[in-house]
């Protein structure tokens, strides 16, 4: 890093230095048995300010939120909270202290209200002096706060959209009297609407000289809502910078040591896919929502289709009926002269498929990185009923290298990894079923800038080999740089096919919200 963007990064905030402190951080130190998960992290965030940190996955974020939470305690260091140095015993401790936290990974409540989720953990705090109508209006506005007032309160949280099951847990925190607000990575399940809606919402905070501190590792959300961002590497803090000396570039620089950091966003899509090379998957007359207009699509052999549009306008149902897990109300789906119609049929013509919540669909928390990564192909490893470890651990060992995977060894819970990695063993699974068709939904969710380097060679470098990947995604800039073309969907209808010579993110965007329709083909 030259020695003049050090000298900009290390400056504070000009425009800031006469705000009050709320909360200091300084030298703050935590291990994890021989993992050195923060070492000498250190910022500060002032009355009314928007605060983003970013870092690569295992740059120490994560603890650095349990911390400030609550959740586990720093070994070293100081923290001052309102000019007090403070330590945060427990959750409730934080909470009672004025800091609200939204976590990255969904937590409500499947099986109980809506109205119910958002008021969880207010018991004896606010709710004991709420009648059940005042409840009721105030779950509602805190709803309405996120943009998803409409739902029904008295709904099962665990039936609508992850979007808005992550939005509940937004509108729960602001149920508490807070300081300071914690969001992490909390944007990652929605769309660009709902986004800017709650960027709103969180300025308005700002107006009142409450803080927000913001964990994102979307380049945009810093660029539009921060104003101070710190950079974390390797559990360090290296750098603050005020809003007028962030740039991209900037960024990936301090968040990696690495030669090419500045690649970090990855490598576009491969050779141009030849019209009549090998058709793969063939969809035709295919409709997401009765009523509405019907597709035709091919998916060629080594070709990337991106899926993208606004949360809930049937870009999931697309995915889930080629992967064989929903019936569309008409069309088909075929690979070869097979139909598929169910998940079993999909599994016969090789097409796996990765969902997009991680944590309720895809890892096996207490289970290990090799039993999680090969549990979709242990047929695979049995002979006369035996199942044959050695295999097991080769196939392993060679689709977590694959993935660039980083852990300990096999062994390790794959609880115990960063999200990234969670998501990259993931799709060694996927890959160690040895698939001719990938459907993925979102993989890039709550991914940093290297690991998703290292997913976006690993995907280039499949279609290379003939695998053909259909992949929605919620970041245009990613459907630009990976897809051959992008499938964009309005109000469960296919708006436009975007050919790789149209891709912009104007193009897309236009798509998404209907004001262009280019002429389609498969």
């Amino acid at each position: 890093m030259n020695s003049a963007v050090h000298q900009r990064a290390i400056e504070p905030p000009a425009d800031r230095k006469g705000m009050p402190l709320l909360l200091s951080a300084d030298g703050l130190r935590r291990t994890f048995g021989e993992t050195i998960a923060l070492d000498s992290c250190s910022l500060s965030i002032r009355e009314g300010e928007i605060h983003a940190v970013v870092g690569e996955n295992g740059s120490g974020k994560s603890t650095l939120i349990k911390i400030l939470s609550g959740i586990v305690r720093a070994e070293a260091g100081t923290l001052d909270w309102l000019g007090r140095q403070a330590s945060f015993a427990n959750p409730r401790a934080a909470q009672d202290a004025g800091i609200a936290t939204v976590f990255q990974e969904t937590l409500v409540l499947p099986d109980m209200s809506i109205c119910d989720n958002v008021m969880l953990g207010l018991d004896g705090m606010i709710r004991r002096n709420m009648t059940p109508l005042r409840e009721r209006e105030a779950v509602r506005k805190a709803l309405a706060a996120v943009g998803i007032g409409n739902l029904d309160i008295e709904r099962l949280a665990g039936t609508v959209s992850l979007a808005n099951r992550q939005m509940i847990g937004v509108a729960r925190s602001l149920m508490r009297p807070w300081r300071l607000l914690i969001l992490d990575e909390s944007t990652s399940a929605i769309d660009i609407e709902d986004r800017d809606r709650l960027f709103e919402v969180l300025r308005g905070f700002r107006g009142q000289g409450r803080s927000i501190l913001f964990v994102s590792h979307r380049m945009d959300e810093i660029h539009a809502l921060a104003d101070c961002t710190t950079v974390l590497r390797s559990g360090r803090s290296v750098a603050s910078l005020e809003r007028g000396a962030v740039s991209s570039e900037i960024l990936l620089d301090l968040m990696s040591t690495r030669e090419g950091a500045r690649a970090a966003e990855g490598e576009g899509c491969g050779e141009t896919i030849p019209a009549n090379a090998e058709v793969i998957v063939g969809v035709r007359g295919l409709s997401v929502l009765e009523g509405k207009p019907t597709l035709d699509l091919d998916l060629r052999r080594g070709e990337i289709i991106g899926v993208g549009g606004l949360e809930g306008h049937g870009q999931v149902a697309l995915l889930e009926c080629i992967a064989g897990l929903r019936r569309a109300p008409t069309g088909t789906v075929h690979v070869g002269t097979m139909t598929i119609r169910s998940q079993r049929d999909a599994a016969r013509a090789k097409i796996a498929f990765l969902p997009r919540d991680r944590k309720s669909e895809g890892i096996f928390a207490p289970l290990s990185v090799l039993d999680n990564v090969t549990v979709s192909a242990l047929g695979s490893f049995a002979r006369w009923g035996v199942l044959g470890t050695r295999k097991r651990i080769e196939v392993a060992g060679e689709v977590t290298r694959r993935t660039r995977v980083k852990m300990a060894g096999l062994d390790t819970p794959i609880s115990a990894l960063s999200g990234g990695n969670q998501q990259k063993a993931l799709l060694g699974r996927l890959i160690a079923t040895q698939p001719r068709v990938l459907v993925l939904n979102d993989p890039m969710r709550g991914v940093d800038l290297g690991a998703k380097r290292d997913l976006y060679e690993v995907l280039n470098n499949l279609a290379l080999s003939g695998v053909s990947i259909l992949m929605l995604s919620t970041e245009l800039v990613e459907l630009c740089l990976l897809c051959h073309r992008v499938v964009v969907f309005h109000d469960h209808a296919v708006s436009a096919i975007v050919e790789r010579g149209d891709l912009s993110e104007r193009a897309l965007i236009d798509a998404m919200f209907s004001q262009r329709r280019l002429e389609t083909s498969t």
